[in-house]
């Protein structure tokens, strides 16, 4: 367990320990992955800044970014870096409606809530918006220097969980252990996961209504291969993409594993 068990966000979690494939590690205290950071409390912020923490990298919509903003940190350094462009529903944007946009999706989905998020992964590894963002999340942390680097999105899972794949990827880590880490969202989130749906029984008791919340709310292994599926398609592997499509080839891996594996 890497978790930095910060009570405003629960899926805060240190990359360092997790084993490259030569046998190296990744040093702790450098990569944080993370949900949003609007509800840290004093305790949490203490705890980011032992670490210390120094950068943060916003995933989210700037629509997302106004309505729900992080907990201001002094002495770190907040980078908005949109992997979405604007849009309501899952991200978690506010709107005036009687339905906020996250229920009305789940209600609208339903129980094909799990093959629409299936198919959102797509266009984070298509889209050439999405692409471009991700390119520069990866140039940030090549260049970080001085104390971690935080990253996060709103439940820290989708737009999360594919920039993590791309650096873990990067610095050699293998798919099993990936998939892995991708998953325990689930652990970390399940309370939260579970307050979202008696929340959604406002608007709806359908067990339907409860099916997609939870496939919205969840980090399953289908989302994550159909993303890698994808990939494999068009260029056969994940680096061979980031070399093509990121502008993140050998070199800079090379440069990324030597910076952040010991």
């Amino acid at each position: 367990m890497r978790s930095l068990h910060l009570t405003g966000a629960p899926n805060a979690r240190d990359l360092g320990g997790l084993h490259a494939t030569d046998g190296r590690e990744i040093r702790k205290g450098m990569l944080i992955r993370s949900g949003m950071l609007q509800h840290l409390t004093e305790a949490d912020c203490t705890v980011l800044e032992r670490i210390p923490l120094k950068t943060v990298i916003d995933f989210r919509t700037a629509r997302e970014m106004r309505e729900m903003p992080d907990v201001v940190i002094p002495g770190v350094t907040y980078v908005p870096c949109p992997i979405l462009q604007e849009m309501s529903g899952i991200t978690r944007e506010q709107v005036s409606e009687e339905i906020p946009p996250y229920y009305r999706a789940a209600i609208d989905a339903g129980f094909e809530a799990e093959n629409r998020m299936t198919q959102m992964y797509i266009p984070l590894v298509e889209g050439d918006y999405s692409l471009e963002h991700y390119r520069q999340f990866l140039d940030h942390v090549l260049h970080h220097e001085g104390g971690a680097l935080l990253y996060h999105c709103t439940a820290g899972k989708d737009r999360v969980g594919i920039g993590t794949m791309l650096i873990l990827t990067a610095l050699g880590v293998d798919r099993d252990t990936i998939l892995e880490d991708y998953l325990l969202t689930n652990v970390y989130c399940e309370a939260e996961t579970d307050q979202t749906v008696e929340k959604a029984r406002l608007y709806s008791d359908a067990p339907s209504t409860e099916f997609a919340v939870r496939a919205f709310d969840s980090a399953r292994e289908r989302y994550m291969r159909t993303a890698w599926d994808s990939i494999d398609r068009r260029y056969g592997d994940v680096k061979t993409f980031m070399t093509e499509r990121l502008d993140f080839g050998e070199e800079k891996q090379a440069a990324l594993r030597e910076k952040y594996l010991k």
